[in-house]
């Protein structure tokens, strides 16, 4: 691997509104909320930071607060892959998960359907969060022998690169969305858990 390509799902705010409907936290009692394509955001650069010196590239989807729709988005993985070879890339679309009932929680990690590269990516990644969250559940599915959870998310199926879509828990369960991705030291041991994995395929293919 040598260029990771990064996406931080969903907009951002601009003059301080959230530019995604939906993809955000409850009010929670003391009237803080989450807002998923912000915390996104602040993992993606997070991410980035710790790859410096790793000699591997960094490239974004997007840089603007905007939500960019998700063919403009996969039309500029399939420039960087292209430019620098599909097997050189990996995409990670980065995300935290929501639902309408307080009890869902949970880490997990995408890939298409069917064994391919993307797996082994997966497989590292949940062993990273493992490491570093070993008293959180884990959402897997080993039904085809592996821990990812397979679907025909759009980011995944249409890239031409190695990709995998993590999950960082949910922002609809108070617990983890107040104690992990609204505190620095949980999104930090997040993008740590990314780097962590990043780094074992480094000059890999």
């Amino acid at each position: 691997m040598k260029t990771v390509i990064l996406d931080a799902g969903h907009g951002g705010l601009i003059d301080g509104e959230y530019q995604t409907a939906g993809k955000r936290s409850p009010i929670w009692d003391d009237g803080s909320q989450y807002f998923e394509g912000v915390g996104n955001r602040l993992i993606r650069e997070r991410i980035a930071k710790l790859l410096v010196g790793h000699n591997v590239s960094v490239s974004y989807t997007d840089t603007s607060e905007s939500d960019i729709s998700l063919g403009k988005r996969i039309q500029e993985v399939n420039r960087l892959a292209k430019l620098h070879g599909p097997k050189n890339c990996l995409l990670i679309s980065i995300h935290s998960n929501g639902f309408n009932k307080d009890s869902a929680h949970g880490w997990s990690v995408y890939t298409t359907k069917g064994t391919t590269k993307s797996d082994t990516y997966a497989e590292a990644l949940y062993e990273e969060i493992k490491d570093l969250f070993p008293n959180e559940k884990l959402r897997t599915d080993k039904s085809d022998g592996d821990l990812d959870i397979e679907s025909n998310f759009y980011m995944l199926r249409k890239s031409i690169c190695p990709a995998i879509l993590s999950e960082n828990f949910f922002h609809t369960n108070k617990r983890e969305c107040k104690k992990i991705l609204m505190t620095k030291f949980g999104r930090e041991k997040i993008a740590k858990a990314h780097v962590n994995m990043i780094k074992r395929f480094i000059n890999k293919n």
